[in-house]
């Protein structure tokens, strides 16, 4: 947690307002330790958090019904110390869950202040544009972030989510710009 503690000071000292965690970020510790740093500066910040992945046993405690999402910005919200999520990332496309419902769900989520906006992190390009679709066409929350990999190794998002972006005005997050260490000088070989 020290160490946490001396990243976010030096992020805050260079006038990094933005941090990203997940729920499933080192079992919701990330965001324990997040928002017992972001106290006392809560409201010159912006927080993000995702929801997808299992965060237990219970075959509910995973993916993006209804019945996950609602339980997993509750915790974050409870282990953040913070009223609303400004940012809140659908982590992964749900193929087993009705899109409508998702869409739905975070809609009403927003409406009752828990959630400011809607990104959509590891999407392509045509799950993005069917949500916004569907958002759009039944007056819900729409997308406004999208969340690729994106770093010199990994140029994918070039193809269909950057071009998107531009065209749509969404704002882009990208993870993940050092390639997991590939790019940071680490590796010689």
């Amino acid at each position: 947690e020290a160490t946490a503690g001396a990243l976010f000071a030096a992020c805050r000292d260079a006038g990094v307002n933005v941090f990203d965690c997940a729920d499933v970020y080192n079992g919701g510790r990330a965001e324990e330790i997040l928002g017992r740093l972001a106290k006392g500066s809560r409201d010159e910040l912006v927080l993000t958090s995702k929801a997808y992945f299992p965060t237990g046993q219970d075959p509910n405690a995973r993916g993006s019904s209804r019945y996950h999402l609602v339980r997993s910005v509750e915790a974050s919200l409870r282990r953040l110390g913070t009223d609303r999520i400004d940012l809140f990332f659908l982590h992964r496309f749900d193929p087993e869950t009705a899109l409508e419902d998702t869409l739905r769900a975070v809609d009403d989520l927003v409406a009752q202040g828990k959630i400011l906006y809607l990104g959509v992190s590891n999407f392509a390009a045509w799950e993005t544009a069917k949500a916004d679709q569907i958002a759009a066409h039944r007056v819900w929350t729409r997308v406004t972030a999208l969340q690729p990999m994106y770093n010199l190794a990994k140029r994918q998002a070039e193809v269909e989510i950057l071009p998107m972006a531009r065209s749509e005005g969404y704002a882009v997050f990208p993870y993940g710009p050092l390639g997991g260490g590939l790019l940071s000088g680490r590796y010689a070989r």
